[in-house]
């Protein structure tokens, strides 16, 4: 009689005490679990053995056992879930699946900045873990490791402890833990990589000059043209020089409106943050595999998910993220930049 009721109180103390573990389900979604069938038999076999041995009991008050029944069984619980609590670790199955580095192969046309915005991470971040020289030292079929937040990606050498590590990227000891799911003691093994979230290097290699001109044109010289088929995103002074991944400036006044190029639907509309240097921004999946990219935005009007039409205002010109001025940063995926001159 006393084992269906120490079950009850442990799992509801272990379900209200956050002692089961985390993993993430298909949709991204925290999905909290206790493993049923490893969880019965560890806790049956703690149960048993503190039932068994009345040596084992501490009264509550810290004098020794009691003849109290309820006593009794509050403390069998209780020190059958100590013990449990200390052997959790046992039942773990598996890393969490958001803390793992990717891998990326760069295609013709990337930057670093659309790379970062994809993933949704700083450039910062990825030329941190690939030890880039530069913004524009990637080619097509460079392979890119991908930290899969914002932080340093710190390969572990003798002499290294947690201490160290967290204090050289100005990140926290127990931040380092939680994310890389390591020993409460912070115990590390030689040559393993482990994440700083939200850790620094102290310098950033120099930007060099973006790729433009007739390199840039020839670039994407053999993209498709079109025709009609996109329309001019907004007025203003089309600069017509191509940069970044086929993109071309136009520059007007702040609040100037901002109309979707073709029909489309919304992918990503994103209002926050540094974006890679593209601010907000809004990318547009079209019919045809294409994709248009309306960055530095002051304001946006649709959400992702969202339809919207040819023409159909979307957002207001800004100078938000990498801009020196008002300005539209139109890019074409896919295509020809109707843009470009």
């Amino acid at each position: 009689m006393i084992l269906p009721l120490i079950i009850i109180l442990s799992v509801t103390a272990i379900a209200n005490n956050g002692s089961a573990n985390y993993q993430y389900g298909m949709e991204g979604k925290i999905e909290k679990y206790i493993d049923i069938k490893k969880f019965s038999s560890l806790f049956l076999n703690r149960a048993q053995s503190a039932e068994t041995n009345n040596n084992a009991f501490v009264g509550l008050d810290g004098h020794g056992t009691t003849d109290n029944t309820m006593n009794s069984i509050q403390q069998t619980a209780l020190l059958a879930f100590t013990s449990l609590e200390n052997d959790l670790s046992s039942l773990r199955d598996g890393d969490y699946s958001n803390n793992q580095i990717s891998t990326y192969a760069v295609q013709e046309g990337d930057t670093l900045s659309f790379i970062a915005s994809d993933f949704g991470i700083s450039v910062e971040t990825i030329i941190w873990a690939n030890n880039l020289s530069n913004i524009n030292s990637i080619k097509p079929g460079d392979e890119l490791k991908i930290p899969p937040i914002d932080g340093v990606i710190h390969k572990v050498k003798k002499g290294d402890n947690l201490k160290n590590i967290a204090k050289k990227y100005g990140s926290d000891e127990e931040k380092i833990i939680a994310f890389n799911v390591l020993p409460k003691d912070g115990s590390i093994q030689i040559d393993a990589e482990i994440i700083i979230p939200g850790g620094r290097i102290a310098t950033v290699p120099k930007t060099a000059n973006s790729a433009t001109g007739s390199s840039a044109l020839k670039r994407f010289a053999n993209l498709p043209d079109l025709g009609g088929f996109y329309m001019i995103p907004a007025t203003g002074r089309n600069w017509g020089r191509i940069h970044g991944r086929n993109g071309v400036d136009i520059a007007n006044s702040c609040g100037t409106p901002i109309y979707a190029s073709a029909d489309g639907s919304v992918a990503i509309s994103d209002a926050v943050g540094w974006n890679g240097g593209f601010g907000k921004f809004i990318k547009l999946l079209h019919a045809n595999a294409t994709e248009t990219i309306y960055a530095h935005a002051g304001k946006l009007l649709v959400v992702s998910g969202e339809t919207v039409q040819r023409g159909q205002q979307i957002a207001l010109m800004g100078s938000t993220g990498r801009s020196t001025g008002c300005h539209l940063h139109f890019e074409v995926h896919g295509a020809k930049n109707p843009l470009a001159k």
